[in-house]
């Protein structure tokens, strides 16, 4: 008997929700999103609609993240789905690009891995981009999309694209925002970075008048190996094909449910105890599968990061062992644990969201790569590690570039870039770090000292030597005891572990620690203890 498989995945999600830098859009393109595959969604009112019941017309053995594989015996039905299915999400999502094919197989494993080689193919095959517009189109200036309509009147009057028109549409849907809380732990979410006329006053609670935000970017490690080595095992006999799709499809939900929880974790230790007027200082914009996407106030976005990570490593362990204990054929297969890497942009909140994030999925990247090294490896196991990168320049660079040119002078690395969560025997650690910045914090002299070492550095490194000796002179001479706790935390968290040297390659922390000062990280104490606890 034949089997039929119809694979669909949305694509440039990321691009689309932040095409404009207005928070509300981007949170009506995060709930559009949401909604697509949510358990009362599109998807599932086009199946109602064409009279299939879940289950037993079509099988479901991956639904989130703005994606499906839908599995059924019987080739009309996925035919149904796979011909309307294209016209609906375009009504839905307008321009939104997506990649789907269809194809047939001996059985669930063969048909799914016809349907994906299709699937793979497809992304070079554009869709056609409506409506088109000509040379005299009105254009909508924050896209440059074709205007669709206008709303007000007189000076009040203001034109749109179709895309934007539907993000505001759903800007006032919660759907995402309500899974990342726990009961006793609510508020209410932020609509804007800055205060706007007209607008009903949920602006994101800031201190003072810094008004720098985090965008963070995790995703989780060994995810997509893991699902490879599930269909490996199918040829293997391990698990048959009877078992493949439940295998796939409980597996994909255990990391959306530890992922979920992770943030909820993170929520309620480092957000909601910062609300402010019952408002939390952050707002979700991306939770599907093992990625998160978070905008945090600048000084609460590293604890965040730590406490989610640290919480995805625990939540992933709990429901890995139910799947073990489900599924006692996969105890070699399924993992402990799963951990995750992050990357953290702090700027502006006036900055474009689409360049910060492009440059967060850049850093976790870079720390993606680094951390899974071999010789970085914990056991089999990457370790949990995230990077940080203040934005100070109008002109948001590549990380591989800014890495080459803003934080490399001559012999001296001004970054680490990639910390672990904790002591690792290769890499530096963020409590080391976070130990280092509350040592220097105590002193403005050592403050002080440290910017102009790391400004002298771009302009005379041996200027940059002479003052970094003349320091240490100070700090002996005033107590010996506090150069040699700074002596010691410099030390391991510099590559090679050795004195500061300008001739020598050489890593240092000096612009990670100016950058979380910068952010007015003064929690890193409780920080450390809570993400750790």
């Amino acid at each position: 008997m034949a089997y039929y498989a119809y694979l669909f995945e949305a694509k440039s999600i990321q691009s689309y929700i932040f095409a404009t830098n207005k928070l509300k859009e981007i949170i009506g393109g995060s709930e559009l999103i949401e909604r697509l595959t949510a358990n009362d969604g599109l998807l599932r009112q086009t199946l109602i609609s064409l009279g299939f019941e879940e289950d037993a017309d079509i099988r479901l053995s991956r639904c989130g993240g703005a994606a499906f594989y839908a599995f059924s015996e019987n080739e009309e039905n996925l035919k149904k789905l796979a011909n309307l299915w294209p016209l609906v999400f375009r009504q839905y999502a307008p321009d939104m690009e997506f990649i789907h094919a269809m194809a047939e197989g001996k059985n669930a494993v063969d048909a799914f891995k016809t349907a994906h080689d299709a699937l793979m193919a497809d992304r070079n095959r554009p869709k056609v981009k409506l409506p088109q517009a000509g040379v005299y189109t009105l254009r909508f200036g924050r896209t440059g999309e074709p205007v669709t309509d206008c709303k007000g009147t007189g000076e009040k009057r203001e034109c749109f694209d179709q895309i934007t028109l539907r993000k505001r549409a759903f800007s006032n849907s919660e759907a995402l925002a309500q899974r990342v809380m726990w009961d006793s732990h609510r508020g209410e979410w932020p609509v804007n970075l800055t205060p706007e006329e007209g607008q009903d006053g949920k602006n994101l609670p800031f201190t003072n008048d810094n008004r720098l935000v985090g965008l963070i970017h995790a995703d989780g490690n060994g995810f997509g190996q893991l699902l490879m080595d599930l269909k490996d095992n199918v040829d293997k006999k391990i698990i048959t094909n009877e078992q493949y799709i439940d295998v796939f499809r409980n597996i994909s939900e255990s990391i959306k449910t530890a992922t979920e929880a992770a943030a909820a974790n993170a929520v309620s230790k480092v957000l909601f105890p910062k609300m402010d007027g019952g408002l939390f200082p952050a707002r979700p914009i991306v939770l599907g599968g093992d990625d998160l996407t978070m905008i945090v106030r600048a000084d609460l976005a590293l604890p965040f990061t730590q406490a989610f990570l640290k919480a995805f490593e625990q939540e992933s362990h709990n429901q890995f062992e139910l799947l073990r204990s489900n599924y006692p054929n996969l105890k070699g297969i399924i993992p402990e644990r799963l951990t995750a890497c992050a990357g953290i942009v702090y700027a502006k909140s006036s900055q474009p969201f689409s360049l910060l994030h492009d440059l967060a999925e850049g850093l976790c990247k870079h720390t993606k790569t680094i951390a899974k090294r071999s010789d970085n490896l914990l056991g089999k196991q990457v370790p949990s590690s995230l990077t940080f990168y203040r934005v100070t320049t109008s002109l948001i660079d590549d990380f591989k570039d800014i890495l080459k040119n803003e934080l490399t002078t001559r012999n001296i690395c001004l970054s680490r870039g990639c910390y672990t969560l904790d002591a690792h025997d290769k890499l530096p650690n963020l409590p080391d770090l976070l130990a280092l910045q509350v040592f220097l914090a105590k002193s403005e002299v050592s403050r002080g000292a440290l910017r102009q070492v790391t400004g002298l550095l771009h302009q005379s490194p041996e200027q940059a030597q002479r003052r970094y000796e003349r320091w240490k002179e100070v700090m002996q001479d005033r107590d010996q005891n506090n150069w040699n706790t700074f002596n010691e935390l410099f030390r391991k968290l510099s590559e090679p572990k050795s004195d500061f040297d300008v001739n020598h390659k050489q890593a240092v922390p000096f612009e990670d620690v100016l950058s979380l000062s910068a952010v007015s990280n003064v929690d890193v104490l409780n920080t450390a203890e809570g993400a750790n606890a």
